[in-house]
C-alpha cells in the first residue's frame, strides 16, 4: 500500500512539475499539427504543449498584440520569414546563434538562413520554404498547335516569349465576346512574392540595404519597367483576368482549363491533384531577355520570444519541429517544401519528381528571400495595394511614386 501511495506522489509531482510551453501557431488542420506536438510531447514527457491554432486572416495582428504586452508569451511563436526583421528590432526575437551549432546550420537553405537573419545575427529557424514556376496545360498547348514549353533551366522561357504563347492562347472559344480561356493567370495577383522577381530579373533592387528607403528603388528605370509588363498583360494584351484577388480562383481557372498557364507555387504539385483530369507541365520561373534568372522564396519559420521565462523547454520545442524527422512528417501530411536540404534527400519517392527537381535547383541557385526591413508587413500592405492598382489599369510610374512616399513614411518610424 505504501508502495502505491508512493507511486502516486511521485507520479503528481511529475505532473504538477511539468512545464507547460505556449505556443503560437499558424492555424493549419489540427489533426495533423497534434500528429506533430505528440511527437514531441512523447519524446519530452516533462514538457506538455499549450498550441493555439490562429486563422492566417488573424495570425499577424494576434501575434503583434501578444508580443507588446511583454509578460514572456508565447514562448515560441510561428514567424512569417519576411517578418524576422520586424520583429528582432523590436526585442521581440531572442538571437538563436549561440543555441544552434554550424553543423545544425548547414541543414538549411542558404536563402532559408538568410531570411531568418537581421544584422548578421539568427533569429528565426526556417520551418518550410518556397518556390515558383510556370504550369501549363498540355492540352489546351496540343488544341492549338503550340509546342510544349521548356522543362529544364537551360531553356527556360523569356517573358517576351510568354506573353507571345499569353496572346496566341487567349481564346473567345464560343464567340460571344467573353474570354473563355486566359493565357496566363498570376496565382497571387497583387503579391510582391511572385512580382519581384519580375523585375529583380531586369536589375532592379526593391529596398535599400539598410531596409528605409523604397524611394529610387521601386521607382527606378528597372522597377517601372517590369512593372509595366505586369499592367500590359492585364491591360494592353488582356491575357491574364483582373480581379482574381483569391488564389484558390486563380487556382480553379487553371484546374478547370479556363487558364492555359499559371505563375504559381510549388505547392500546385499536391493541390493540383484535385483536378484529375488536368494533364499539366511545369517549365521554370520566367526572365526578361538580357537580364538574369530570379525565383522567389521563403516561407514559414519558428521565433522564441526573447522574454520567455522557459528557454530551455523553448529551445527543445524549436529544435524538435524543425529538424529532421519532424519536418518529414509535416511535409507528408500538408505538403509544405521542406528548407531542409536531408528531409529531400530522405524522400526520394516524392522528390525525385521531375517538378521537385527543377523546385529544388531554383531553391539552391536562383532564390532570392523578399528585402529585410522591420517595417516589412506594412511596406508589402502598400505595394500589394499599388500592384493591385496597376493591374486594374493604373499608370505604374505615378503609381509607384506616390507609394514610395507613403512607404519612405511609414519605415522612417523604425529608423
Amino acid at each position: 500500500m505504501r508502495k502505491l501511495v508512493l507511486a502516486i506522489v511521485l507520479l503528481l509531482g511529475v505532473v504538477l512539475s511539468a512545464t507547460t510551453l505556449e505556443v503560437l501557431w499558424m492555424g493549419w488542420p489540427q489533426d495533423q499539427v497534434m500528429q506533430v506536438i505528440n511527437a514531441f510531447k512523447a519524446a519530452n514527457p516533462g514538457i506538455d504543449v499549450d498550441i493555439q491554432l490562429v486563422p492566417f486572416g488573424q495570425l499577424f495582428q494576434t501575434i503583434e498584440v501578444r508580443l507588446a504586452a511583454g509578460d514572456g508569451t508565447p514562448d515560441v511563436y510561428i514567424v512569417d520569414g519576411p517578418n524576422t526583421a520586424s520583429y528582432a528590432a523590436r526585442g521581440y526575437l531572442l538571437p538563436l546563434d549561440e543555441h544552434f551549432s554550424e553543423e545544425e546550420m548547414a541543414a538549411w537553405f542558404d536563402a532559408s538562413i538568410e531570411e531568418g537573419s537581421y544584422h548578421g545575427t539568427f533569429y528565426s529557424v526556417p520551418y518550410g520554404t518556397s518556390s515558383a514556376g510556370l504550369f501549363y496545360n498540355k492540352a489546351i498547348f496540343e488544341e492549338y498547335g503550340i509546342p510544349f514549353p521548356p522543362e529544364s533551366l537551360e531553356e527556360r522561357l523569356t517573358w517576351e516569349e510568354v506573353a507571345e504563347i499569353a496572346k496566341q492562347l487567349t481564346k473567345d472559344t464560343n464567340g460571344d465576346g467573353i474570354t473563355d480561356i486566359w493565357g496566363l493567370v498570376i496565382e497571387q495577383i497583387d503579391r510582391p512574392y511572385l512580382i519581384f522577381p519580375m523585375v529583380q530579373s531586369l536589375g532592379a533592387s526593391v529596398l535599400s540595404d539598410d531596409g528605409f528607403v523604397s524611394q529610387g528603388y521601386i521607382t527606378s528605370d528597372a522597377f517601372v519597367e517590369g512593372s509595366t509588363f505586369y499592367w500590359k498583360l492585364f491591360n494592353e494584351w488582356k491575357v491574364s483576368p483582373q480581379g482574381l484577388s483569391d488564389s484558390a480562383i486563380s487556382r480553379e481557372y487553371f484546374g478547370t482549363g479556363r487558364a492555359a498557364m499559371m505563375l504559381g507555387n510549388e505547392w500546385n504539385i499536391r493541390r493540383m491533384l484535385q483536378y484529375p483530369d488536368l494533364d499539366y507541365g511545369l517549365s521554370p520561373f520566367p526572365y526578361f531577355d538580357g537580364g538574369v534568372a530570379v525565383t522567389p522564396t521563403g516561407s514559414w519559420h519558428v521565433g522564441i520570444n526573447s522574454k520567455t521565462k522557459k528557454l530551455d523547454a523553448a529551445l527543445a520545442f524549436t529544435k524538435f519541429i524543425t529538424g529532421k524527422d519532424a519536418v518529414i512528417t509535416w511535409h507528408n501530411l500538408n505538403g509544405i517544401a521542406p528548407a531542409r536540404s536531408d528531409v529531400y534527400e530522405a524522400l526520394p519517392q516524392v522528390f525525385d519528381n521531375p517538378m521537385w527537381q527543377l523546385f529544388i535547383a531554383e531553391m539552391e541557385t536562383t532564390a532570392v528571400p523578399r528585402p529585410r526591413t522591420p517595417g516589412y508587413s506594412q511596406y508589402e500592405l502598400m505595394l500589394r495595394e499599388a500592384f493591385n492598382s496597376i493591374h486594374y489599369g493604373a499608370d505604374p510610374r505615378s503609381t509607384l511614386e506616390e507609394v514610395a512616399a507613403r512607404i519612405d513614411r511609414e519605415l522612417r518610424r523604425y529608423r
